[in-house]
């Protein structure tokens, strides 16, 4: 969860306080563009996603048997928490909308587990969510003690997920990019 949370909302929540305080179109003025201004907040929230998953894990020890694999499912599942986010912020253009984007995405992030604790409940159900595909790999090698063969389907969909979402955001910043050089 501080994986998600993390990832998602310390992007948001800077894009759509640029957007409100219009600091945004001036930090395009300068030699950055839209693009750097938003790999910058996905690699900020990359950082403090990575951070806070590392803290849960030295707090509840388990790290399992393969800690470099475990960071490294932390990572991707950091990044796409963060691309998540900064797609969330070019969109969203208050913060009250923004937290209650984000309140009502609570469900998508734990239905996964919703599903699990339902016995009568097909196992295949909760590979709908996207967030299981960042979730379930770091419960399976942290507690499961699985390998990189076994959490390998669920990181090519991560994967997969990840690329789709910055195919999505590259077309959006560059729409936001006319649009900025329009109002200029």
């Amino acid at each position: 969860m501080t994986i998600v949370l993390g990832g998602v909302m310390v992007p948001a929540a800077s894009l759509v306080d640029e957007k409100q305080k219009r600091t945004l179109s001036a930090l395009t003025v300068t030699p950055a563009s839209l693009l750097e201004v938003y790999i910058a907040k996905a690699l900020l929230g990359i950082v403090i996603s990575v951070v806070m998953g590392l803290v849960v894990l030295v707090l509840n020890n388990a790290f399992g048997g393969q800690p470099a694999l475990l960071l490294a499912v932390l990572g991707l599942g950091a990044v796409a928490s963060s691309v998540f986010g900064v797609l969330l912020g070019a969109f969203v253009k208050d913060i009250n909308v923004l937290l209650a984007v984000i309140k009502a995405g609570g469900l998508v992030l734990f239905a996964p587990a919703l599903i699990n604790f339902i016995p009568e409940a097909p196992a295949w159900l909760a590979r709908i969510f996207p967030t299981f595909y960042m979730i379930n790999p770091v419960l399976e090698v942290s507690q499961n003690g699985a390998g990189l063969q076994d959490v390998a389907p669920d990181l090519a969909v991560l994967l997969a997920i990840i690329g789709a979402m910055i195919v999505g955001l590259v077309l959006v910043i560059e729409r936001q990019q006319k649009t900025l050089a329009l109002n200029n």
